[in-house]
């Protein structure tokens, strides 16, 4: 146990355990003195973690104690990225633009993860990716990277924002795969065409959500549904499309036991899954209802 003022190793300890686990101590540092900042700090750290404050925060318990060297040493031992092959997965954090970001939240709020099709080809160059706003992107020649923590709440899906981690896959896909009447085409590119899903996008992007799912319960958290991000959009209707899908949200549903929210299910003002995405939503339109 230790309590406000206590000085010494047992505090630097404390210190430099919260500022691996990404809580910062920007006034003082791990100075090994128990005061207000670290104090503060150890109360988000258990906040985020589902545990309730007690009256006294001025003492940290053993069992707080424990708490944060269990999940150090978690994190410690988990392996940064999806299990991909060397040299495809990119850490982006450090110069990722920060200007689509709506603070921070605990972990035990992150619940989802919402796919997404970018409509462009922003292609293999990783340093391309840092303005996208996303926390994960996935190319067409299956680089994972990692753009924002998913703490953060990054403005990526409207309504699914707050309580889901977005990804997005690169490339342009029609809505429903081989109906040219779901393809969006900018104005200044009106003979754009649709693409197929590589294989490599595929991989990638189904090792990325597991791994999503993995930090997030190492983390005290848990990822209970996966979401498109056509659900909190009617502007979206094609996001992520019906191959994407496919390919990667129906397999990883039943693998992960994840949930869409079931037939109908929208956010806002959003459009449900059709039966053309997922056979188990027979008699969802594709097309918005005027």
């Amino acid at each position: 146990m230790l309590k406000r003022g206590d000085q010494g190793s047992d505090v630097r300890k404390l210190q430099q355990a919260l500022i691996e686990l990404g809580y910062d101590l920007p006034k003082f540092g791990p100075d090994g003195d128990l005061g207000c900042e670290t104090l503060d700090t150890l109360a988000r750290f258990l906040h985020d973690h589902g545990v309730q404050i007690d009256d006294d925060a001025s003492v940290v318990s053993d069992a707080e104690l424990a708490l944060v060297q269990k999940v150090l040493g978690a994190t410690s031992n988990a392996p940064l990225g999806p299990k991909l092959e060397g040299g495809r997965f990119h850490d982006l954090r450090s110069i990722a633009s920060q200007n689509n970001i709506g603070g921070w939240r605990p972990w035990t709020q992150i619940t989802g993860i919402t796919l997404h099709q970018t409509a462009c080809v922003l292609g293999e160059r990783p340093q391309r990716w840092a303005t996208v706003v996303a926390h994960m992107g996935i190319t067409r020649m299956g680089l994972s990277l990692w753009m924002h923590d998913f703490r953060k709440i990054v403005w990526h899906g409207n309504g699914l924002n707050c309580s889901t981690v977005g990804i997005e896959m690169d490339g342009t896909y029609a809505g429903i795969e081989g109906d040219k009447r779901t393809f969006w085409c900018p104005p200044d590119e009106p003979n754009r065409q649709p693409q197929a899903p590589t294989p490599e996008l595929i991989e990638a992007a189904k090792a990325t959500v597991i791994w999503i799912c993995e930090e997030v319960e190492r983390h005290g958290g848990r990822i209970t549904h996966l979401f498109a991000h056509r659900q909190a959009s009617n502007q979206r209707e094609s996001d992520p499309g019906s191959a994407l899908w496919k390919l990667v949200a129906l397999p990883l549903q039943d693998k992960l036991r994840l949930d869409d929210g079931g037939p109908g299910y929208t956010v806002g003002n959003g459009l449900p899954i059709p039966e053309a995405w997922d056979p188990r939503h027979a008699g969802v339109s594709y097309w918005p209802a005027h």
